[in-house]
């Protein structure tokens, strides 16, 4: 089964999820499968959102650590890294072995962990194929730069999927949009984009680090931090 994937905040509880786009609404959903196992309940986490494209609409969220949302984010939005990531070397050595990518899919779910393999076909001779167990988040960071589809077991799809059962107002700050990631930072709304000054933050800190320059990779880090701390107050007062 098909699917196209953007990068939101997922809340989990009694109640079902609560999912916060990029453009400002909170859609609340429910389990597809009330039978299926359920996960348990967690605090507000990033998350990568695989959208069904069989007509269901169903979502499938995976809590993803910050580093692989990180990279996702800069390659869905063209941002460059100083230095080669470890998506651009496994490209690379695909590509080097006379092999290319095509296609990711996320197979199983082992208690709380999905798990998703990476296909790849010998050029020029798609009947000689390989694959690789990978976690989601690596997979879909590949499959973003190969530019290729990203699919989903559709028995796992049916009993992990969420159904949207309300969707909350938009932001008046924010314009109307697909929740698309690089569709709020394309089109800008003229009033102060957090999402986007954050990642700043991370990207300029990690081209630190990346260039060895430690002390500044450090200042860069205690800015985020204080960042995130002023933003998560705010988001309670």
């Amino acid at each position: 089964m098909s699917s196209w994937c953007f990068l939101v905040e997922v809340r989990s509880g009694p109640d079902g999820f609560m999912v916060k786009m990029r453009d400002g609404r909170q859609l609340r959903c429910v389990h597809n499968n009330p039978q299926g196992g359920n996960l348990p309940s967690y605090a507000p986490h990033s998350a990568i959102v695989l959208k069904m494209e069989d007509g269901t609409g169903l979502l499938l969220p995976i809590i993803v650590l910050e580093m692989p949302s990180v990279l996702l984010m800069a390659a869905m939005t063209n941002v460059k890294i100083a230095r080669p990531t470890m998506y651009e070397v496994v490209m690379e050595m695909v590509d080097k072995m006379g092999y290319e990518v095509r296609l990711v899919r996320v197979t199983t779910r082992v208690h709380e962990a999905y798990y998703a393999q990476l296909f790849l076909s010998k050029v020029g001779d798609k009947s000689d194929c390989v694959s690789f167990d990978l976690r989601p988040s690596d997979a879909i960071n590949i499959a973003v730069r190969c530019k290729v589809p990203v699919q989903v077991n559709k028995f796992l799809a049916y009993s992990d999927g969420m159904r949207v059962i309300e969707s909350g107002k938009l932001s008046k700050q924010t314009p109307a949009s697909n929740g698309l990631l690089y569709t709020e930072l394309d089109r800008p709304s003229g009033q102060p984009c957090l999402d986007t000054k954050e990642f700043d933050l991370l990207n300029n800190m990690m081209q630190a680090v990346n260039e060895e320059r430690y002390d500044e990779a450090a200042e860069w880090r205690d800015k985020l931090g204080h960042f995130q701390a002023k933003r998560k107050l705010r988001k309670y007062t």
